[in-house]
Parts: structure tokens; C-alpha cells; sequence
């Protein structure tokens, strides 16, 4: 007998989903049988990277459509998740994967930058399981995942709002799980660190710096938008169903065991 993971007639919603993480998130779990909804955030550059992410969806034969937002405005982030439910039945799983992380030094740091971060890092999430919950208790439950950081336990980002708004995510996460895993939505956190995404590649632009940093880690390499989505997919699944509350750190080993 082989482990399989089987997301069959499941919807996953995935806020922050036309790059990086949350991209690899909506292919590994179509790649699993779900069905996927994706939102980001309505820019020319982003329309056009959502439906490139929806062309290599379709290949797994799955129901998939992107919603463009901006999940910091409630009522954006009710339509969507209203047509979310019209169009694909229910809402199963919710991965919370939108998140900006602008560098500023605290004593350049201005409220409006602060506001910013929090308004997509933190009450994007609250907007988004406002809408969403309701839908998960009419049928029975539900996942929640979120994507926050290691930030939360060392600091880092060059920002004291990202990791504070992370912070807060996480908080937001385990009161959530209080409330209504007896109800069925289970709720769990993943922290990423040193990913090869957009926001690394900010401060290491090439593949050779990349590279190097990877070798100051413990695993010896920089981590993969899969090795995040392999972990999402697992807590999305049945497999997963005795784990509760728990913030997985998707490290390399960087945030214990490392100096870099």
C-alpha cells in the first residue's frame, strides 16, 4: 500500500496565491485533487502571473479560477470569498499566505508603513476568516493554515512590523483554534525561513548569492516554495487530523541551530 494524500472534491482557498509560496500551495494541492480559488492582489503584474499559475493548474484537471483584491479592504475580501462560495460550493480549506514585508530601520519606521504592513499581514486574515468561517461551520469544519515566519521567534525582515504582525497572526491563529475546533476547523501555523522567494531575492538578487547563503545553513541549502507547500498540504489533509495548534518551522534548522 502506498501514502497517498487525497484532496479529491476539496476546495482550497488560497489568499496571496499567484507567487512564490502560496503559487506552490495552489499547485501541490491541485496536483493532490483539490479544487482551487486563489486571490492577489489586483495589479497589471500580478493578473498576469495569476493566470499563467491558472494555464498550469488546469493540467491536473481540477476546478481553479484567481480573484483579484486587495485583502485589506473587508468588503473586497466578503465579495470574494461570497463568489468563492457560489462558484465552488463551500470553502474546505484557507490558506492564509498574503503577506508584504516593506525594510525600514525602526527610527525611520513611519505609522503609515507601520499601518500598511499590518493591514495585509494581520487584518487580511481577520477579514478573510470572517468571510470564511461561517461557510466551514455550515459544513462541518474545516482547515485553517497560516503562514507566518521565524521573525516571530529572533526578530528579523529589517522591520520591526513584520515580525510584530506575524506575531499577532499567530495569536490570532490559537484563539481561533479555542474557539471552534470542537466545532470542526482545526487550525495550525507554519513558519518559513530563508525561502527562495521574491522577498530573498530582494536582498540576495543572484543564484551564486543564494547559493552561498544556503551553505551557512544547517541543511546546507536555501529552502524551496515546495518544501513550504509539502508542509501545507499535509496539514490540509486527513493526515493530519490529530495535530492541532501547532506552529511548524520550515527552516533549515536556521532558527535554533544556526548562525547565519
Amino acid at each position: 500500500m502506498s501514502y497517498e494524500i487525497n484532496m479529491n472534491n476539496r476546495t482550497c482557498l488560497i489568499m496571496g496565491g499567484s507567487r512564490g509560496i502560496g503559487a506552490e500551495c495552489c499547485r501541490q494541492l491541485a496536483s493532490a485533487g483539490a479544487n482551487i480559488a486563489f486571490g492577489y492582489y489586483a495589479s497589471e503584474g500580478e493578473k498576469a502571473r495569476a493566470e499563467e499559475l491558472v494555464k498550469q493548474i488546469e493540467q491536473y484537471n481540477v476546478k481553479v479560477k484567481g480573484y483579484a483584491l486587495d485583502v485589506s479592504e473587508q468588503e473586497q475580501v466578503s465579495e470574494m470569498v461570497d463568489r468563492v462560495i457560489v462558484e465552488f460550493g463551500t470553502v474546505d480549506v484557507l490558506i492564509y499566505c498574503a503577506g508584504i514585508l516593506i525594510a525600514s530601520p525602526f527610527g525611520n519606521m513611519t505609522y503609515e508603513l507601520w499601518r500598511k504592513m499590518m493591514s495585509v499581514n494581520l487584518d487580511g486574515a481577520f477579514f478573510t476568516c470572517k468571510s470564511v468561517i461561517p461557510n466551514m461551520l455550515q459544513n462541518n469544519g474545516g482547515r485553517i493554515i497560516f503562514i507566518s515566519t521565524n521573525t516571530t521567534i529572533n526578530g528579523g525582515g529589517s522591520t520591526v512590523a513584520y515580525p510584530a504582525s506575524k506575531a499577532g497572526l499567530e495569536g490570532f491563529a490559537k484563539q481561533l483554534l479555542n474557539e471552534y475546533l470542537s466545532k470542526g476547523i482545526n487550525v495550525n501555523i507554519i513558519s518559513p525561513a530563508v525561502i527562495d522567494t521574491d522577498l530573498l531575492r530582494e536582498r540576495y538578487p543572484t543564484d551564486e548569492m543564494i547559493e552561498e547563503y544556503g551553505k551557512k545553513l544547517p541543511v546546507k541549502r536555501t529552502g524551496k516554495t515546495e518544501d513550504v507547500a509539502n508542509a501545507v498540504v499535509f496539514l490540509a489533509s486527513d493526515k493530519s487530523s490529530y495535530i492541532c495548534g501547532h506552529n511548524l518551522l520550515v527552516d533549515g534548522g536556521r532558527t535554533f541551530y544556526s548562525k547565519a
